[in-house]
């Protein structure tokens, strides 16, 4: 037998260890990475926060970073996992992709005008009817896309967005269970739910809760989260007071079940326009070239995953946020 060590063996030899040793490496990247996938904790659903602004709005780069800044700010709760913004201006495809996000279950809350379109003359003046009222030419975008679809105590068949008077109502019933009748007055964890309670039933079988450490220092995390909701809600609600923020109620006709019909109101939304630096978020241009936010509306999208869920209320915290923010 030839066992004589030439060049061209030995470079075969080298060749050969070498790919070996390639083939190790990349097995052994792709089984890190596999650990990483399965140990890594996943968000759920309930645990996303979506922020979008329709196409008729203009967004800024403080829009399309909002994601990270309400990150870095600790604007919601701790088991909020991922947080983003999405503008469908300027996308032709605006529609479908919208669509698209909704089917999959994405979208927390969605920027978005209320600006009726009203019948004017040869002389710009507007058109009255015999009443002395104007005559609409075409309906706002919010109630376009959001009347008769209001998820609310009465109406409840095929929402895409909540009542937001009723997401309110419902927030305070939810603070009434971990802080009793007296929540507005007391910050006492007193009511018939407890902090521990709501972190189980939502966080027991979560990888980031192995120990009784980290179970101690999640139900300490929850306390927070509960107190800084109860201090949001009572910052918004004297907004909505003192007429910075409103609720956008459109007055509508359903069957009454009976053949005949009824009237009935919906709030599709809630004006966020009156706060002066918005336009450094988002705007539109108005008729004279302005860049305005006059009329924007915050619109609440409805998720049948959040209905019931104690992270259903994160939008009140945002809206903290925006009022802390660009109130000027």
């Amino acid at each position: 037998m030839d066992a004589r060590i030439t060049k061209q063996r030995l470079g075969n030899l080298i060749s050969y260890d070498w790919l070996k040793m390639l083939v190790t490496i990349v097995v052994f990247v792709l089984v890190l990475v596999l650990l990483f996938t399965m140990t890594a904790t996943r968000p759920k659903n309930t645990q996303e926060y979506s922020i979008y602004a329709y196409t008729d709005l203009t967004a800024t780069s403080s829009f399309t970073n909002l994601g990270d800044t309400l990150e870095e700010r600790d604007v919601l709760s701790y088991d909020i996992l991922a947080i983003n913004s999405e503008s469908f201006a300027g996308n032709n495809y605006a529609s479908a992709t919208y669509s698209a996000r909704r089917a999959a279950g994405q979208g927390t809350v969605m920027f978005i005008t209320d600006n009726p379109v009203y019948e004017t003359d040869d002389n710009g003046d507007y058109v009255l009817d015999e009443d002395g009222n104007r005559v609409l030419a075409s309906n706002s975008e919010l109630y376009n896309f959001a009347m008769g679809m209001a998820y609310s105590a009465d109406t409840r068949s095929s929402p895409a967005v909540y009542d937001t008077q009723y997401y309110m109502q419902l927030c305070e019933e939810y603070l009434v269970q971990f802080f009793g009748d007296d929540w507005a007055d007391s910050d006492a964890l007193d009511g018939a739910t407890t902090p521990e309670q709501s972190f189980s039933r939502r966080n027991d079988g979560d990888k980031r809760y192995k120990t009784e450490e980290q179970r101690a220092q999640g139900i300490a995390d929850e306390r927070e989260r509960l107190l800084k909701l109860r201090g949001d809600y009572l910052a918004v609600s004297a907004a909505f007071e003192d007429g910075t923020f409103s609720h956008t109620v459109y007055e509508g006709t359903r069957s009454d079940g009976n053949g005949g019909t009824e009237t009935y109101s919906s709030a599709l939304g809630i004006d966020v326009g009156g706060l002066n630096g918005l336009k450094n978020l988002l705007y539109y241009t108005d008729s004279e070239g302005v860049r305005t936010t006059e009329n924007v509306n915050l619109s609440i999208l409805y998720n049948n995953y959040l209905d019931g869920s104690d992270l259903c209320f994160e939008t009140v915290s945002f809206l903290r946020y925006l009022l802390d923010t660009y109130k000027e």
